[in-house]
């Protein structure tokens, strides 16, 4: 790069305010700093795709002059020429607005048929904003990201009240493009999130109205990526397709098993909850192999989460990262009990039986356990296990690629461990420390 001498203004942002006729251009100036930049080797990227975490970004607004609304919320849908990431959503607001509440929801394919509520929809965004008006962007970077495989579509609703929409011909036409997607013209809603929330009768639903901002996303250049699995972003196996009115039931917790088809890495569960309650006091408990004979006690049985987590509620996933990964080798089964009361399960046809999968891995039907953590707890006589029951929301996981890495030994930075311990039968003592020696073999 080469950098050249400019100017310097001063006492506003541009030459037209200056105060009191002052001089506000000061010519030549250099710019006195450090310029960070990245240089592509090979085929050079497009300038808004380079080969980092910056994404590309969709345009859709050219101008404050025409149609445009400010409403309660925007829905549209986005159509992937390529398979992409959206990462983030820019859009203009009627005024400065401090603390707005906002959502972003998205669900697979078109929102017709749903905008009277939330049913089939899942919120990806929630938080208070402030709004920057109607000629600066307000920015919202998602803390879930969207994956929409090539030829697919994708429907998202933001609701921030203010939020700036422009009147398009018609509802479903193509009003911004570019090599990677497409943003087709959608609705607007107003005086509630959703058709159902309208008041004293007035129209909510305005059509056509096109979403006004930038879209950020990225590209993966990877043939048939499915649509929760981008490349460096992990994978994830979606058990919920979204229909509430299955036969679900709310109980302690929900005990299942994961069968490795490759050698993978499990990180993280994402459940569905009957309420909103905060801090709820949840585990995460895993065990080679199957559960069967181990349902009475915590025997046999390691813990590799305990927290107190806030419940999101039955129509957005409450996230557990896990701080210890499970490594499933191809071929071996695992076996999960997560106790959060409250946690949202499925009924299922039968105990053992494959109820979601995908190339890496798949997901059995298991065991609700209720009124406390095991079996052998049961209070009253009440009955504690149901089954079969299907865990739902989404399992993240990484596939190794290469050597298989024996369970305990992936190829990260997590080490392998020795277990020495087996029980507290053995002769113990306490003391104010040890001493040891390790040789390496």
């Amino acid at each position: 790069i080469e950098l050249y001498a400019g100017i310097a203004l001063d006492y506003d942002y541009w030459e037209d305010g200056c105060i009191n006729g002052w001089k506000c251009k000061f010519s030549p100036r250099t710019f006195e700093g450090r310029i960070g930049y990245n240089v592509f080797t090979g085929t050079s990227p497009p300038r808004d795709n380079p080969a980092n975490p910056t994404p590309t970004t969709l345009v859709t607004y050219d101008g404050r002059s025409k149609d445009w609304w400010s409403t309660y919320g925007i829905m549209f849908e986005i159509k992937a020429r390529e398979d992409v990431e959206i990462t983030s959503f820019s859009f203009y607001t009627v005024s400065t607005t401090k603390k707005t509440e906002t959502e972003i929801w998205t669900r697979d394919g078109p929102y017709k048929g749903y905008t009277s509520s939330s049913f089939g929809w899942e919120k990806i965004y929630s938080g208070d904003i402030d709004h920057r008006g109607p000629y600066e962007l307000t920015v919202v970077k998602l803390k879930t990201s969207v994956y929409i495989q090539e030829g697919e579509t994708a429907s998202f609703y933001i609701v921030s009240p203010g939020i700036i929409s422009v009147k398009a011909k018609k509802e479903g036409e193509t009003v911004a493009q570019d090599d990677a997607i497409e943003l087709y013209a959608g609705i607007a809603l107003d005086y509630g999130y959703w058709e159902t929330g309208c008041y004293n009768g007035w129209q909510c639903k305005k059509s056509p109205r096109t979403f006004e901002g930038v879209i950020g996303y990225n590209v993966f250049s990877i043939t048939d990526s499915p649509r929760e699995n981008p490349p460096g972003a992990g994978a994830t196996l979606i058990t919920y397709d979204g229909d509430r009115s299955k036969d679900y039931w709310s109980t302690f917790g929900i005990m299942f098993e994961i069968k490795a088809r490759e050698d993978v890495e499990i990180t993280s569960f994402s459940f569905y909850t009957v309420s909103t309650t905060k801090k709820t006091e949840t585990e995460i408990w895993t065990r080679d192999g199957p559960y069967k004979g181990y349902t009475s006690s915590s025997f046999g049985w390691e813990k590799i989460y305990s927290g107190d987590i806030d419940h999101r509620g039955p129509y957005e996933l409450t996230v557990v990262k896990l701080k210890t990964s499970v490594y499933i080798q191809e071929g071996e089964t695992a076996s999960f009990y997560i106790v959060s009361p409250g946690i949202i399960s499925v009924k299922a046809k039968k105990e053992g039986e494959t109820v979601a999968q995908d190339d890496a891995i798949e997901l059995y039907a298991g065991i609700a356990l209720d009124y406390d953590y095991w079996e052998d707890g049961c209070i009253n006589g009440w009955k504690c296990k149901f089954s079969p029951r299907t865990f739902e929301g989404r399992i993240g996981y990484n596939v190794f690629t290469g050597t298989s890495p024996p369970r305990d030994n992936p190829a990260n930075p997590t080490p392998t461990t020795l277990v020495t311990y087996d029980g507290r039968s053995k002769d113990w003592w306490s003391t104010y420390g040890i001493m040891f020696e390790i040789k390496a073999r």
